[in-house]
């Protein structure tokens, strides 16, 4: 006897995040939800994953060291690969901003912005936003 699909089940992430222990907390949390992640600490590393193999959802801090968060969807969006599909892109941060720089992240084409820590809602995020692509 089977017990229950895994939420995130046949759903890929592309994590990003140059903090080991908030990457190893993530990457457990989504892959036990059942995606399947691929998980890099430079905004380099992940545009060449998401070249290889598109996401359904892109997972991504914004303060890194080298590049940050918005060169990297700056490059997704203008990819070919990002195409009409507008792939759902979540950043996450540890500095709370202000209404404005939302608004700046949401301009820069994240879908969604989430404060630090995020641990106990990324599931249901991610769930949400691939729902939604799907729907549309």
């Amino acid at each position: 006897m089977s017990g229950p699909t895994p939420r995130l089940h046949g759903i890929s992430v592309l994590l990003v995040d140059d903090d080991e222990d908030d990457l190893a907390l993530l990457l457990a949390l989504l892959t036990q939800a059942g995606a399947r992640v691929t998980a890099v600490s430079t905004v380099e590393a992940a545009l060449r994953e998401f070249e290889k193999a598109v996401p359904d959802v892109v997972v991504s801090d914004l303060v890194m060291k080298g590049h940050d968060g918005f060169t990297l969807i700056r490059r997704i969006r203008r990819s070919t690969a990002d195409g009409k599909r507008k792939i759902p892109c979540i950043a996450i941060s540890a500095f709370v901003g202000t209404d404005r720089q939302l608004k700046q992240v949401l301009a820069e084409g994240f879908t969604e912005f989430l404060a630090k820590p995020v641990h106990d809602r990324i599931v249901d995020i991610v769930m949400g936003l691939v729902a939604q692509t799907r729907e549309a």
